[in-house]
């Protein structure tokens, strides 16, 4: 099993999408006795209703707290006010924010941050409105993370739109690139142990 990025406090809340990463990250957590509570943010997309209703019946099972959010007003259909309007409901969390982006995440991140001329790697920890935000599996490939579940998954209708930039770095340009580089997910994690040596 690759090694964890960052220390996982006893008591944390799950940034919990209801998709197949995060329902693995949850499934690491209980398996190593974190004492968890579920953080679900309900975008009011198509989709979303059915992926509150499968968090919540998953915390249900669990015995889990559940706190979900919702705008209170109509979002932009757009990558980064859904971001936004998350980062605001994290913000009311008392407990630090475990996230369930992996090694592929960072991967496609590191390409679309390079896209826009300002390479760079998702950060492992940072505070947001004083809440510490951690991401304890960048150093998982997402097949290693998945080894994880127990749970299943809802699919989320968006995640295979195209009009979304993460949809085609994810669905076009990451199967390129890894014909170039077929190590590409190492090299990442590499720069990941460089920067934290």
């Amino acid at each position: 099993m690759p090694k964890l990025a960052c220390k996982i406090p006893l008591k944390v809340a799950l940034a919990c999408s209801g998709g197949r990463d995060s329902m693995s990250a949850l499934s690491f957590l209980l398996r190593g006795r974190r004492q968890v509570s579920l953080l679900h943010y309900n975008h009011g997309t198509p989709g979303s209703d059915e992926a509150e209703d499968f968090v919540s019946e998953a915390a249900k099972k669990e015995g889990l707290e559940l706190l979900v959010g919702r705008p209170n007003k109509e979002l932009e259909s757009t990558e980064l006010a859904w971001r936004d309007a998350r980062y605001d409901f994290f913000a009311g969390s008392d407990l630090p924010i475990v996230m369930a982006h992996h090694l592929n995440d960072a991967a496609e991140w590191w390409i679309f941050s390079s896209l826009r001329g300002r390479p760079n790697l998702m950060p492992i920890t940072r505070l947001h409105e004083g809440v510490e935000i951690l991401r304890p599996f960048m150093h998982f490939s997402r097949d290693q993370l998945l080894k994880q579940n127990v749970f299943g998954g809802f699919d989320d209708p968006s995640n295979s739109n195209l009009a979304y930039n993460r949809n085609r770095i994810r669905k076009n340009i990451i199967p390129e690139a890894l014909k170039v580089n077929p190590g590409l997910l190492k090299t990442v994690s590499n720069m990941y142990m460089r920067n934290h040596d």
